[in-house]
């Protein structure tokens, strides 16, 4: 009997650890499973490149198995979303993928420059590599133009076969009114006509070369590209340069080909600022005397001169102009005080000024 109460107990005991030990392996094999299905979820939800195809030197058009996160194409996460594209051969992007109208899953995405005939790998987010060969292919600028004494545009059209991206993607739509249009997988419009694309243009340059043996390089204006209904991106001249009457001045790119490249420099007279009216303690109107009829206001500063003895510096807001009037805020957190009045006056002289006073509100 003793015995026997001894075995009894044991045997128990044995047979609750038995128990417990399949409670925790089928709790261990759960969770894994739980992981496993979580992961899965969340590859599920990561886009994957289906389809990449170069458009020119410094346009990609790329399609994905669904449409990007809003957080994957938000131009204030720019630094975050390049490092999601994960190129070789020192390619990345420059700007974020722009979804064209019409598609919901086919993006136009603008990088560096590629070269000819390399093979390219693209990771997308730390997935697998897809291939494509880069190529040198320029879009096509019919001429260039000057339009102050340190701006230039080079203005290319749509009857030739070239499309601002502006016109094409969805997020500028609502924006562009009439111009507005979509292209099929062959970047096509509707009457069969293909295009090519120029995609953004932030962070490009040209390179100008004189008939003096001067050569400098000349800088994008942001928000240029499609502005007033044309197909002209300004590039202005590095800081203090200008435009010399009767000089030839011949444009070079290494993203387009540009027909007639070469202008001879006029003297062309600087805008001339008439009046101006605080908004807040952060920004101020400014009214040319006439209207310009692009917007030559874009890259533009000012300095403020206290009655106080302080300064401030004021920029373009840009795409802010209406007509002659353009709207200016204060960089460097600087602020309008009240009862002080400002003398406004031209950085760069790239324009004129007599007796113009800002009162502070």
């Amino acid at each position: 009997m003793k015995l026997r109460k001894r075995i009894v107990p044991a045997a128990l005991a044995l047979s609750v650890v038995s128990a417990g030990l399949v409670t925790i392996g089928e709790q261990l094999n759960a969770d894994a499973a739980s992981n496993k299905a979580v992961v899965a979820a969340e590859n599920e939800q990561v886009a994957k490149i289906t389809n990449i195809k170069p458009l020119n030197t410094m346009t990609l058009q790329i399609t994905f198995n669904q449409p990007l996160a809003a957080a994957d194409v938000d131009l204030n996460h720019l630094d975050a979303i390049k490092k999601h594209f994960t190129f070789n051969g020192d390619l990345e992007i420059v700007n974020v993928p722009r979804l064209m109208t019409g598609s919901k899953r086919t993006y136009i995405v603008p990088t560096t420059f590629q070269e000819d005939d390399f093979i390219y790998t693209l990771s997308y987010k730390e997935q697998r590599n897809k291939v494509f060969d880069g190529t040198d292919e320029k879009v096509y600028v019919r001429n260039v133009e000057q339009v102050t004494n340190d701006t230039f545009t080079l203005e290319s059209f749509q009857e030739d076969g070239v499309v601002d991206y502006a016109n094409i993607i969805e997020a500028y739509r609502a924006s562009r009114g009439d111009l507005a249009f979509s292209l099929d997988r062959h970047n096509r419009d509707a009457s069969g006509k293909r295009f090519d694309v120029i995609s953004s243009l932030r962070d490009r340059y040209v390179t100008v070369k004189t008939s003096e043996g001067e050569e400098f390089v000349a800088n994008y204006v942001p928000f240029t590209q499609a502005a007033d209904g044309r197909q002209a991106p300004q590039f202005r001249l590095p800081a203090g340069k200008v435009l010399k009457p009767g000089v030839t001045y011949r444009v070079y790119a290494q993203w387009a080909e540009i027909d007639v490249k070469s202008f001879v420099a006029n003297e062309i007279a600087p805008l001339s600022l008439q009046s101006v009216k605080a908004m807040d303690e952060k920004s101020f109107e400014l009214q040319l005397r006439n209207d310009p009829q692009s917007d030559l206001l874009a890259g533009r500063s000012v300095a403020l001169k206290g009655s106080d003895g302080s300064t401030l510096q004021a920029q373009y807001r840009y795409s802010s102009r209406k007509g002659a009037i353009g709207i200016f805020d204060l960089t460097n957190g600087g602020t309008l005080k009240t009862n002080v009045s400002y003398t406004v006056t031209l950085l760069n002289n790239w324009a004129t000024a007599t007796n113009l006073v800002l009162q502070g509100k």
